[in-house]
């Protein structure tokens, strides 16, 4: 399940203090991202999937030395911290000289101004990559066509040892359309791409 903001912050919060006296600097970053990919070539859909995947990235600086690491699991977050940390000690032997910057704490959102893709099934996405792909395939002389549907929610948190904490979030949805028509020996193939970071309602009514 998807880790609420304010789960994500505390949690990010906490490993900041229990780490930052090990190092002059710590980021840890945490990205989540929320999706749906349907992919309709011709008459067949070959790709019908929701997927969740939460990742980030550690950089630790000790005396000039920086280490870095990843994950794509929360459960060993600890552990690439961990190695994050002892990279840059192992390779530290001078002095951290950062800018100085004031410490910032926001939650960024970019508002939808209609429904969420979260609130509309998979089947009715589904039936608007038909309803647009028997359109295309309605059209003289067209050979092949495909219909791409794709949404995601993402939300990153970035939290340093400075006392930085700010959370983003976003939601991009698309549709891409491609068709390829022959005429004797001459073939031409037409693409259009329609995305929006406002609302499901901008993908449907594309039929002109």
């Amino acid at each position: 399940m998807p880790i609420a903001v304010v789960d994500a912050q505390n949690l990010l919060a906490d490993l900041i203090s229990r780490y930052r006296s090990r190092v002059d600097y710590l980021a840890i970053r945490l990205e989540e991202a929320e999706g749906t990919d349907i992919l309709r070539r011709g008459d067949k859909i070959e790709t019908l999937s929701e997927g969740l995947s939460i990742g980030g990235q550690i950089r630790a600086c000790y005396k000039g030395g920086w280490g870095l690491s990843s994950f794509n699991e929360l459960a060993t977050i600890e552990d690439r911290i961990e190695e994050a940390v002892t990279a840059a000690r192992i390779v530290g032997d001078s002095e951290t000289l950062l800018a100085e910057i004031a410490p910032y704490q926001d939650i960024c959102f970019v508002p939808l101004t209609g429904t969420d893709p979260r609130h509309v099934s998979l089947a009715a996405k589904k039936e608007l990559c038909d309803f647009y792909g028997e359109i295309l395939k309605s059209v003289a002389q067209v050979t092949t066509t495909s219909v791409r549907y794709g949404d995601t929610v993402q939300r990153v948190v970035l939290a340093t040892s400075e006392g930085t904490l700010i959370e983003q979030s976003w939601v991009d949805m698309e549709m891409r359309f491609a068709a390829t028509a022959r005429n004797g020996d001459t073939v031409q193939t037409g693409r259009e791409t329609f995305g929006s970071r406002k609302a499901y309602e901008d993908l449907t009514n594309l039929e002109s």
